[in-house]
């Protein structure tokens, strides 16, 4: 008896024996295993959030789908415009965005939770832009609707009416004030980009197949309404050759410059998204295509036509694989698709030849032209 009691305790006024306390070396190998586990459970535990985010974001573009098949019908055109107050005007009442939150849905809070970038470039204008520098005709339209009066006599007044006629500078209190409880606490905000076809849907030509401004003032541009066709419309995308299910509409956003000053929880320098995708640019310099003499022939291998045709791509690179290298995308059929960046470059090549300027690592189309419509033109 004394031989099994040797090397234990008893506890005082009991027969029980008490084991002694674990050593050093017990604890640290079960802090090894535990740690072990926890290395081996992280990864699948990270993969199983992004994928749910995924899903998340998947179900938002989805949702967008739905809400811009709803103003197609009423109106004819997928969206009244971009999400942009110095190109489409005020960003309460024109753009995807405002057609939405006027219709219900909050845009602001259905964000893409994968995206480091969690507001859109749009804030840098309404933050800093001096509106007396646009040309005059879009300052009529970053205005927006003339001030109403409310029930009880008060006046109505949209907030980027009120910069522009109290004369709020750049980066002031009280226009950062108005901007967030006007604007941004609504939910006018957005981490996703629009393409071009979207909110500009074809180029305006002149004869010799350069791009024109039809109001005199305001220069020719890509990003311009006024050289462009404008929100993409039920008709142009009917009667073109391209397949609803390979027309973008939005994607996840990619990084475009950095926020002046806070917003919310975004604090002053956090990345922001473009607001939509730059248009057709020619490949790979990925500028707009030169402008063409006089008298230029439409048809024949040295003809506009044929510049236009071979020698430009749509410019995706406003679309980011946010999801651990994947993008997700809307299309006009309302589908959302899901494409892998290759290279790990961070960008979406849809058929651009890579150069050291141009950000593509390598030419391997990420976005095959057959399932991603990549030219300038839906007509045929």
């Amino acid at each position: 008896m004394q031989k099994l009691q040797e090397g234990k305790k008893t506890i005082p006024g009991s027969n029980s024996p008490q084991r002694g306390a674990f050593s050093l070396v017990e604890l640290l190998v079960v802090i090894s295993i535990i740690g072990v586990l926890v290395a081996m459970l992280l990864p699948a535990i990270n993969s199983a959030r992004e994928a749910g985010r995924q899903v998340a974001c998947k179900n938002n573009l989805r949702q967008f789908g739905v809400g811009m098949t709803a103003h197609s019908n009423k109106s004819g055109t997928y969206c009244s415009g971009a999400f942009d107050w110095q190109h489409d005007g005020a960003v309460t009442e024109v753009g995807w965005v405002a057609d939405m939150v006027n219709d219900g849905i909050p845009v602001g809070k259905m964000l893409c939770n994968s995206n480091p970038s969690q507001i859109s470039a749009a804030y840098a204008d309404l933050l800093s832009l001096d509106a007396s520098s646009v040309p005059a005709f879009n300052q009529t339209a970053m205005l927006g609707t003339p001030a109403r009066m409310a029930p009880d006599g008060s006046p109505i007044t949209n907030p980027c009416r009120l910069i522009m006629e109290q004369s709020l500078g750049s980066g002031s209190d009280q226009r950062v004030q108005l901007v967030q409880s006007q604007i941004f606490n609504k939910f006018y905000n957005t981490n996703y980009t629009a393409s071009w076809w979207l909110v500009r849907s074809g180029v305006l030509l002149d004869g010799n197949g350069n791009l024109q401004s039809t109001v005199a003032g305001v220069p020719a541009s890509l990003a311009s309404r006024q050289s462009t066709s404008g929100p993409l419309s039920v008709t142009s995308a009917s009667l073109g050759t391209v397949s609803a299910s390979f027309l973008p509409l939005l994607a996840c956003g990619a990084s475009s410059g950095s926020l002046p000053a806070g917003m919310g929880s975004n604090q002053a320098g956090s990345p922001m998204v473009m607001s939509f995708t730059p248009g057709p640019v020619v490949n790979p310099t990925m500028k707009p295509l030169r402008r063409f003499s006089a008298r230029t022939p439409r048809e024949g291998v040295s003809g506009w036509w044929a510049a236009w045709n071979n020698t430009t791509k749509q410019d995706y690179r406003g679309f980011a694989p946010v999801h651990k290298g994947t993008c997700n995308i809307l299309m006009s059929d309302g589908s959302v698709q899901s494409y892998f960046d290759t290279n790990n470059d961070h960008l979406m090549n849809n058929g651009f030849l890579a150069t050291t300027t141009n950000g593509f690592a390598d030419s391997t189309p990420e976005l095959p032209p057959e399932e991603v419509y990549s030219s300038w033109s839906l007509r045929p």
